[in-house]
């Protein structure tokens, strides 16, 4: 090759790479909008818990009520999800995204001024279901910006935004109720939600399928046994009897729908095989797992003396490990596959969960607990799991898959409570802990029957060597 080829090479060479790095450049403020539009949604799902005594004072209702606004949220929320990944998959996924954060702002202005429980009740059903509607559609268009061999950082960047707002929600709310009262928490959304829809209307429009809405009848039962169950699960005695036996006529309502509607509402196909099967078992066990998160307050209040204050801080260092090592799994998902990284955290939540367990708990054995439990969070809630959803379904349907995703790990979220309660009732904090080191293990039997998912760097030498044949 002559020396002037060779420069021309070079200056072709130079191009590309010139063009990539403008691209990626673009691409990471198109995923900055999506994140943040993931982070607020994810900020307000714990962000009430300081103010409940200004609520509560606020509204002349006892604290029990307060827990309703937490329940009411995460309820429309999960049962939003599935909707909206299924219509993002047929209207286009950045539509439905802007469509959840502007119901999310319109609900931050209702609950800021609200003067009746109902009401505010209300706002934060709206709220959740616009949450709902964001996190799937966001993460669908946040991994398209990316090569397959970087879309799992992507998702790993979501699950670094979800780490981070479970860490300054609680903070971020306390410190606005307390200066400013409650309403300051919902205010502080309105700016944020209207930058992203400015922001918004500038990005990609993502191309809507051709497929027809689903099954509007399948969806709503859907939705409703997910309500119901998730309800079902936060109360007692009769209510929750006429919850579950809702739910079950919703989950047969659904069901039915399934088998006879022209267009089902979802693609149940892959799940019914062992590998779809054991990922949905696998995933809502890790959603049992993070569970117990909420009961460390009181292990530190009872082991280790701390005030009521104090135990506030006891999940930082699980927050903070894991909002550092989120974006770190959805690297090794890329390098190593996600089948070896689920495996690692669930290792790593295994062992976590058997310090805790350990009798005589002292300040150290719990910090490293801590540790390992955000390292396993890091690396089992966010881009190895939905990296496996997405291989089981074909690419017109991400929304859906991911929608799925999120669905299990809540289930298993919102269950984890009512069985690990019955735990410490057993054993006190050695049963508790000891069945999330039981559980975590379990999870890593199931992954295993999922068949491995490969490596990025693979499928994209998969692709070329066909490529460098035919030269």
């Amino acid at each position: 090759m002559g020396r002037s080829a060779v420069a021309c090479a070079g200056i072709g060479t130079c191009r590309e790479r010139c063009g990539e790095g403008q691209a990626m450049a673009v691409n990471r403020r198109v995923l900055s909008v999506y994140l943040l539009g993931v982070f607020i949604g994810a900020l307000d799902a714990n962000v009430l818990g300081p103010a409940f005594p200004l609520i509560a004072r606020g509204f002349h209702i006892s604290l029990t009520w307060t827990a309703w606004t937490v329940t009411a949220y995460t309820v429309a929320y999960v049962a939003a999800t599935v909707w909206a990944g299924a219509l993002g998959d047929r209207l286009g996924h950045r539509r439905v995204f802007l469509w959840g954060i502007g119901a999310f702002g319109v609900a931050s202005a209702l609950a800021m001024t609200a003067r009746s429980l109902p009401l505010f009740l209300l706002a934060r059903v709206i709220q959740g279901a616009g949450a709902g509607a964001v996190y799937p559609n966001a993460q669908v268009e946040g991994i398209r910006l990316f090569p397959a061999e970087r879309q799992g950082l992507a998702l790993g960047l979501f699950g670094a935004v979800f780490g981070i707002a479970s860490m300054v929600g609680p903070l971020a709310g306390g410190a606005l109720a307390q200066q400013w009262g409650w309403p300051a928490i919902f205010a502080i959304n309105l700016p944020i939600a209207l930058l992203v829809l400015v922001l918004g209307r500038r990005l990609p429009i993502s191309a809507p399928e051709t497929r027809p809405v689903p099954d509007w009848m399948g969806g709503a039962g859907f939705a409703g046994f997910l309500a119901a169950a998730l309800l079902g699960f936060t109360v007692g005695g009769t209510p929750a009897l006429v919850l579950w036996v809702a739910a079950l006529a919703l989950l047969g309502l659904f069901l039915l729908r399934q088998r006879q509607a022209a267009r089902p509402f979802l693609d149940t196909a892959p799940l019914q095989r062992g590998p779809g099967a054991a990922l949905m078992a696998g995933s809502a066990l890790i959603g049992f797992d993070m569970a117990a998160a909420v009961f460390v307050p009181t292990l530190v209040q009872q082991d280790l003396g701390f005030s009521v204050l104090a135990s506030g801080f006891a999940l930082l260092p699980a927050a903070f490990t894991g909002a550092v090592f989120a974006g770190v799994g959805g690297v090794l998902t890329d390098r190593v596959g996600p089948r070896a990284v689920l495996t690692a955290g669930l290792a790593m939540a295994a062992a976590g969960g058997l310090l805790l367990a350990w009798p005589h708990l002292d300040l150290l054995r719990f910090v490293a607990a801590m540790v390992f439990l955000g390292i396993g969070t890091a690396f089992t809630m966010g881009a190895p799991t939905n990296r496996m959803g997405l291989a089981l379904y074909r690419a017109d349907q991400a929304g859906e898959a991911l929608a799925l995703m999120a669905v299990f790990r809540s289930a298993g979220l919102a269950a984890g409570p009512v069985f690990l309660a019955l735990a410490r009732h057993w054993q006190g904090f050695t049963g508790m802990f000891g069945a999330v080191t039981l559980a975590s293990l379990l999870g890593m039997g199931l992954f295993l029957l999922v068949p491995p998912v490969r490596p990025s760097w693979e499928e994209r030498a998969g692709r070329m060597i066909p490529e460098s044949q035919t030269d």
